[in-house]
């Protein structure tokens, strides 16, 4: 077990159409170790924005991003998702990890 102090987890939810920028900017991150993604499905009471195979399926494919990073470097990733969003696109919360490792 080990964990590096001020170690947090961004969780990302991306939409499909934005997935190649998002996995482009994060591998030119210098400070990122690598990240964690997989597809998802995505459901909610607001339908007016799905497409009418969406609305059918009642769900909207997305990625979901998982960065293990330095609580100092969140605010720049933070910034670095908002550059590959074009108006909002991306949902993300930041957790505390309280252990990692390789087992």
């Amino acid at each position: 077990m080990t964990q590096e102090q001020n170690e947090l987890i961004l969780i990302a939810i991306v939409p499909e159409p934005l997935k190649d920028d998002v996995v482009d900017s994060l591998m030119a991150a210098s400070f990122l170790s690598g990240f964690s993604l997989s597809k998802i499905q995505g459901f909610s009471q607001e339908h007016n924005h799905y497409n009418l195979s969406e609305q059918v399926e009642g769900y909207r494919d997305f990625y979901r991003f998982e960065i293990l990073h330095k609580a100092g470097d969140s605010a720049f990733l933070v910034r670095l998702l908002g550059a590959s969003s074009s108006g909002n696109n991306i949902r993300y919360w930041v957790s505390h990890l309280v252990e990692s490792g390789v087992v």
